[in-house]
C-alpha cells in the first residue's frame, strides 16, 4: 500500500488529523506526515492494525483504539472530560461461560444425532449389544446436562436412555406392544431434545458471543 501524505495538527504534543474545522490561532500547527498500514508483533505474534498509523520525525503513532483492543482492552470515550478510558480488567466471565456452554450444547447435539444414527443401524442389523451401549451413551449425556444444571434436558436424556433399553428388550423378545410403547416414549423425547437444543443454541446469551449456530 502506498504511503499517503496528510496535514496533521499538533495539540499539546499529540497528533490529530487536521480537517476543515477551524481552530484558534496559536493552538495548532500543521505538518506533513506519512500514513501507513503497519503490522505489529505482540509477544512474537504478528497482527495487523485495523487503521493506518502515522510516521513522523522518527516516531510511529498508532491508532489507540485498534492497538488497545488488540491487547484485550475495552475502549471508551468520555466527551465531558475529554478522556480516553482503557479497561484491561473488564469482567468477561459471562462471555466465557456462555461460549463454554455453547460448545457443550453443540457436543450434546452431535452426540445425540450420532446415537440416533447408530440406533437405526442397530435395529436394521438386530444388534442388541450396540443398543445397550446407546443406553450408556445417553446416561453420559445426562451427566453432562446435570453439570450444566439443565434439569429439563437431564430428564429428557434419562427418558431417552430408558426408551432405548425398552426398545432393546421389546426387539429381542418380539414383544410388539412393549416395542410400540418404547417407540412412543423415544419419539416424543427425541422431538423434545431437538427443540431444547435449538432453543439453547439460539438463545440471546449465546448469540452475543458471536458463536455460529450449526444446528438445523
Amino acid at each position: 500500500m502506498m504511503n499517503k501524505k496528510w496535514m496533521i495538527a499538533i495539540v499539546g504534543g499529540s497528533l490529530l488529523l487536521f480537517g476543515a474545522t477551524a481552530w484558534a490561532e496559536g493552538k495548532l500547527q500543521t505538518i506533513q506526515v506519512l500514513m501507513e498500514k503497519l503490522n505489529v508483533s505482540i509477544n512474537g505474534q504478528q497482527a495487523e492494525l485495523a487503521k493506518e498509523s502515522i510516521v513522523y520525525n522518527g516516531s510511529v503513532y498508532v491508532p489507540l483504539r485498534s492497538m488497545s483492543e488488540m491487547l484485550g482492552a475495552e475502549v471508551s470515550w468520555n466527551n465531558t472530560s475529554r478522556t480516553v478510558n482503557l479497561d484491561f480488567i473488564a469482567d468477561k466471565t459471562k462471555e466465557v461461560l456462555a461460549s463454554s456452554e455453547y460448545g457443550i450444547y453443540q457436543y450434546i447435539a452431535l452426540e445425540n444425532n450420532g446415537i440416533m444414527t447408530d440406533l437405526i443401524k442397530a435395529l436394521k442389523t438386530n444388534d442388541g449389544e450396540n443398543m445397550g451401549r446407546m443406553r450408556d451413551r445417553y446416561h453420559a449425556l445426562q451427566l453432562v446436562a446435570e453439570d450444566l444444571k439443565d434439569e429439563e434436558m437431564k430428564v429428557a436424556l434419562n427418558k431417552l436412555g430408558v426408551a432405548v433399553e425398552l426398545l432393546r428388550g421389546g426387539w429381542e423378545s418380539k414383544n410388539l406392544d412393549g416395542y410400540a410403547v418404547a417407540w412412543s416414549i423415544y419419539g416424543s423425547n427425541a422431538d423434545l431434545m431437538n427443540k431444547m437444543l435449538k432453543e439453547r443454541l439460539n438463545s440471546s446469551s449465546f448469540a452475543s458471543t458471536g458463536a455460529a449456530n450449526t444446528t438445523k
